[in-house]
């Protein structure tokens, strides 16, 4: 799987991203739908998608959210433990990161006002079964199985097709195997078989 940039900035940009949410929402009063829609808005989302490292390792929290909304930086008494704003934050960003989407994209699908009331009892759960949630809200499907249904293959008649032993085809679609990791000679060989880029198997 692509992601859309490099994991080594996804904790900073995780935290950032929450923290912008916290401060928008809970001290700039902003409703956090209001705030979403300027949020996606600003040139600073734009770089945050593609893990810019001028913004993402070079500008504070507070920097940012004065940048989004417009206004000089401001010190927050911020609390201690992580709020229902700041878990928000987090999450839309490792989604983004996760699936190389966009910020509007998951707003498309859902808003964070709704968002906001799956804190109970998800915040208390690994991240992986919010990326699961948006994997149904996204519409996210197996790429080489989307090609291979499109051309009316089996997996016998890919494995036929491309030289790939099948356990390894069931294995990417049913992604216990990640594609985007594979040997470029076997994701080459799938995409020939199925007449198709090698992106179009690899990328959301």
């Amino acid at each position: 799987m692509i992601h859309a940039y490099d994991e080594d900035f996804l904790p900073v940009i995780q935290e950032k991203v929450a923290y912008i949410f916290e401060m928008a929402v809970l001290f700039e009063k902003i409703d956090i739908d209001k705030f979403m829609n300027i949020f996606m808005k600003s040139d600073i989302v734009k770089r945050l998608e593609v893990g810019d490292s001028i913004i993402s390792l070079g500008k504070s929290a507070n920097e940012l959210l004065a940048l989004i909304i417009g206004s000089e930086p401001k010190d927050y008494d911020l609390p201690f433990s992580a709020t229902p704003e700041y878990w928000v934050g987090y999450v839309i960003s490792y989604i983004q990161w996760f699936y190389n989407v966009s910020y509007e994209r998951i707003n498309e699908v859902y808003k964070m006002s709704d968002l906001i009331k799956e804190y109970f009892p998800y915040h208390e759960m690994d991240i992986n079964h919010m990326v699961d949630f948006f994997k149904i809200k996204l519409n996210i499907e197996n790429k080489l199985k989307r090609k291979r249904i499109e051309n009316n293959y089996t997996q016998k008649d890919l494995s036929l097709y491309s030289g790939i032993p099948i356990r390894t085809i069931r294995a990417y679609e049913q992604e216990t195997l990640d594609i985007s990791k594979a040997c470029c000679e076997n994701v080459y060989k799938l995409a020939k078989a199925l007449n198709c880029n090698i992106e179009d198997l690899i990328k959301y």
